[in-house]
């Protein structure tokens, strides 16, 4: 059998890949592989696989057990944002030299060719499911924001409970792709803004909230 291992991800904490792991398990057993081990994020599908401890946890792994084979239960498990979905896979074939099952749809495959690169069909349809994955989110963004402000026509809407307010941790922890530009660039707050797709108020929390808990650290 050969080794493998496999990667989920939910966006919240309060979700659990069991279901993700169990299915996976039987996908790879169907593809006379056995999961090694199983890797995982709770964050967004926006934020890049560069900045999920989870999956570069795995990337490493695989490099040092000499594994070429990952199993994914569905490409919005990679990312949601178009863009990352391609370079990611892309990196995992082409630097890595690492073959890709998606379960979900149709059981794909992304492995390298001849020359150690994705063809143009595989690239076409990592496209194709690339799209479908932020068309999702955008869709899902469009119907929040529809439903707020149908909600304040009718003066229903109170927006975040007052007290609710997140920790400096919770508030480093839910914007990781924040504290990765402002620990590792010199990027202004505008910029960073730009680049996450995310209000200056939130860069300028974010900068606050790691400000303060250096600041304890020294005390």
């Amino acid at each position: 059998m050969i080794l493998a291992v496999a990667y989920g991800r939910v966006s919240t904490s309060q979700q659990t890949v069991d279901r993700q792991k169990i299915n996976l398990e039987e996908f790879a057993k169907s593809k006379g592989c056995k999961i090694e081990k199983f890797f995982s994020d709770s964050i967004t599908g926006k934020t890049h696989t560069l900045e999920r401890d989870g999956f570069q946890k795995m990337v490493k792994f695989c490099q040092e057990k000499n594994i070429s084979t990952i199993f994914v239960s569905e490409i919005s498990r990679i990312s949601r944002r178009v863009s990352h979905t391609i370079a990611t896979i892309e990196s995992l074939v082409e630097e890595y030299g690492v073959t890709v099952h998606i379960q979900h749809p149709s059981a794909l495959t992304f492995s390298p060719d001849q020359y150690g690169r994705i063809d143009i069909l595989q690239k076409s349809m990592l496209m194709m499911l690339g799209l479908g994955a932020e068309m999702e989110l955008t869709y899902q963004q469009s119907r929040r924001l529809e439903g707020i402000a149908e909600a304040k026509k009718k003066n229903v809407y109170k927006g975040r409970v007052k007290g609710s307010a997140y920790s400096n941790e919770q508030l480093i922890a839910k914007h990781s792709d924040i504290v990765n530009l402002v620990r590792h660039s010199a990027l202004s707050d505008t910029k960073i803004s730009e680049i996450v797709k995310k209000g200056l108020s939130t860069v300028k929390r974010v900068k606050k909230a790691l400000q303060s808990l250096k600041a304890e650290a020294i005390a």
